[in-house]
């Protein structure tokens, strides 16, 4: 199977030339190539997906990837346990969706989902914030799941145990989900199993 150029699973001195090498003889899109493979690098090769990101904030022509640059940024960071750097990433990232509401990307669940099963407790009050400003915003199960997650984990560490105990069983709920409900994506926004330790700490609730 072919793969695009900027699409590289991949990742080493020889491909990284290659890439370059084309990137130098773009005429459009360079920012969306950058963007693309970073991304596509960002959980295996975190170093080097940051080293293309630096590039396309340096050589940037608009702003239009900027927030998936930035997304890009966050994921790998958590590739690389530098978490308090994916938070500030997290966040930016929310701050420009407050401005413009017609950004949207998942960090809406995701930062309070991750700060609230990392036990991350200092930015609760910030993540519950986030969670009821953008409830509206739901749409897929895993968007479900992890925003009553977050909820229930954050409730039971202020010992608020029956609002816990429902925004858990809610979360439950939408892990058990098979099709998505939307009739072209039934597999798309499903909870995988990747979710799994935080099924079992919720089941505990």
């Amino acid at each position: 199977m072919n793969i695009d150029w900027y699409r590289n699973e991949n990742w080493n001195e020889t491909i990284k030339i290659d890439f370059m090498s084309r990137l130098s003889r773009a005429r459009s899109q360079r920012d969306q190539y950058l963007v693309i493979q970073s991304s596509t690098i960002s959980d295996s090769f975190p170093d080097a997906a940051l080293e293309l990101i630096n590039i396309y904030f340096a050589s940037r022509k608009s702003e239009f990837d900027t927030v998936r640059a930035l997304n890009v940024k966050a994921k790998s960071y958590l590739a690389l346990n530098k978490f308090e750097e994916s938070i500030n990433e997290m966040k930016v990232i929310l701050e420009i969706e407050r401005h413009k509401p017609n950004i949207k990307t998942n960090i809406f669940v995701e930062y309070p989902y991750f700060v609230a099963t990392h036990n991350i407790s200092s930015d609760y009050e910030n993540a519950f914030s986030i969670l009821s400003e953008r409830e509206s915003d739901l749409a897929f199960p895993i968007q479900i799941f992890m925003w009553h997650a977050a909820k229930s984990i954050i409730h039971s560490f202020y010992n608020q145990i029956i609002e816990a105990r429902y925004h858990a069983g809610i979360a439950l709920e939408s892990a058990k989900i098979k099709k998505s409900g939307f009739s072209f994506h039934q597999n798309l926004g499903l909870v995988g199993e990747e979710h799994k330790k935080c099924v079992d700490i919720l089941q505990k609730i």
